[in-house]
């Protein structure tokens, strides 16, 4: 991306985050934010803050997994402040540049070459929308409805249809190698003279690098810690639900960290304030709770992560930059990059 687009994309991030952040806060009533507060038993964001660290843990070890596929020796130890460093960039730093410093600054760290540690982000990506789209899917089935805020419709048809994605999605991470066979098909009819060869070739890179790295890692493994992980993450959201005494449906929280965390992919602030608070909000609301209630448990559950995670990842790349080589992998082999 050219300089000037980078400025643009970066300034309509903000604004946008803006807009959410103002929606977010003019939907609250004051007198109970006081209220909630008043009965809140904050000890419960330790519980929090304890599953947060297990996501992270499962995730580091994903990773590592996925590196280890394409030649890797690196331990946890050397992994940990590239890999908590990056996600602390991203918080702070506009077009998720911490992951750019994670696949290029890190080399001696990863012990691949740039394009391999490039192609590892691209499949957490695609595995981390995996695993978001399932526990949603069962988040969603799991809801009382009669207990929600939700108009009286028939849901069968999103719902299959959802479960039709699954399906495909379970196929493509299982059988990565038939489906780029089947991506080169479609490039070579009448499908590939209508959408960009670039979005073929993208899509084919893609499948071929999941393909790889599920020669060596198992790929059931890498579907299960993804979700294992993100279920983790979701009683941050649970559990910050309690801290404020707020009553909402447990499957509303799992689903609620959906929608936020699918939301982050509209532009937005760093660490996608705004974004993730009205959308994961107006998500838990449906419970039905109050929206200014859902929106002060949303607030508490972002706060937990966001800084959990930016202490941590900048505490791992202070403590790599006066250690040094103690972080670096001792045993790298040229020969695997």
């Amino acid at each position: 991306m050219k300089p000037p687009l980078k400025s643009v994309a970066v300034l309509l991030g903000f604004a946008i985050g803006a807009v959410f952040i103002y929606l977010s806060i003019s939907a609250l009533d004051w007198a109970s934010v006081s209220a909630t507060f008043a009965k809140a038993e904050l000890s419960w964001a330790i519980v929090a803050l304890f599953f947060l660290g297990l996501a992270y843990a499962l995730r580091l070890e994903r990773w590592r997994l996925m590196l280890v596929a394409i030649g890797s020796k690196s331990s946890r130890k050397s992994l940990m402040a590239p890999f908590l460093g990056s996600f602390a960039l991203n918080n702070v730093l506009p077009l998720r540049l911490g992951d750019a410093a994670r696949a290029t600054a890190f080399q001696k760290q990863l012990d691949v070459n740039v394009s391999g540690g490039v192609a590892t982000l691209l499949i957490e990506r695609v595995y981390d929308l995996y695993a978001l789209l399932l526990i949603g899917f069962v988040s969603f089935l799991s809801l009382n409805m009669t207990q929600t805020s939700l108009p009286a419709f028939n849901y069968g048809p999103i719902l299959a249809g959802l479960f039709l994605v699954l399906v495909s999605l379970t196929a493509m991470l299982v059988f990565p190698r038939a489906f780029a066979a089947l991506g080169l098909w479609f490039r070579r009819g009448p499908l590939g003279k209508v959408l960009p060869k670039v979005l073929f070739n993208f899509g084919i890179r893609t499948l071929l690098h999941i393909a790889r790295i599920g020669r060596s890692a198992s790929k059931l493994q890498l579907m299960g810690l993804s979700v294992l992980a993100w279920i983790l993450e979701g009683f941050v959201i649970y559990f910050a639900a309690k801290a404020l005494n707020v009553v909402v449906q447990t499957g509303a929280s799992w689903l609620s960290l959906v929608t936020a965390n699918l939301g982050t992919l509209i532009p937005g602030t760093p660490g996608h304030f705004g974004t993730f608070h009205y959308i994961g909000a107006q998500t838990l609301s449906i419970s039905p709770a109050p929206i200014t209630e859902t929106i002060l448990v949303i607030t508490l559950a972002h706060f937990l992560i966001w800084a959990g995670v930016t202490i941590a990842g900048f505490s791992a790349l202070l403590f790599h930059s006066r250690t040094g080589t103690l972080f670096a992998s001792r045993r790298a082999s040229p020969a695997s990059k």
